[in-house]
């Protein structure tokens, strides 16, 4: 999961600057998150095709990375080309790709840990 900390920290950084009205930097965040991506997805079917994949999960990661891959190419491409302002759906595929990658981190927490472990960690909360 390491491999989608970074795309995850770029589309933050991409939606901060345009909260800030930093279009310019947000656009090459955006740009800076295509490779980052495409090697997380490469690395997923990599592992998806050698077996060392995550058995039940494996080829989710890799098809929730490839969705998010293409909704920051999108976003990417509609940036591109706005001169004041960010069009709708740049930061839609913004937020779109963050969500996915969001459920990518939550489905590989809820492989990780058990009932036991959550209880235990509560447990010592208290």
């Amino acid at each position: 999961m390491r491999r989608s900390v970074l795309p995850a920290g770029l589309l933050v950084g991409t939606l901060v600057a345009d909260t800030r009205g930093s279009h310019s930097v947000s656009f090459y965040l955006v740009l800076l998150a295509v490779p980052a991506l495409a090697f997380a997805a490469l690395s997923f079917f990599g592992e998806l095709v050698d077996g060392t994949a995550d058995e039940a999960a494996g080829a989710l990661y890799v098809g929730l990375s490839a969705l998010s891959l293409l909704l920051v190419l999108v976003a990417a491409a509609a940036r591109a080309n706005a001169d004041a302002s960010v069009p709708a759906i740049g930061s839609s595929a913004v937020v779109g790709a963050f969500g996915l990658l969001a459920i990518q981190s939550a489905v590989w927490c809820s492989g990780r840990l058990s009932r036991a472990a959550i209880v235990s960690i509560l447990r010592s909360l208290t």
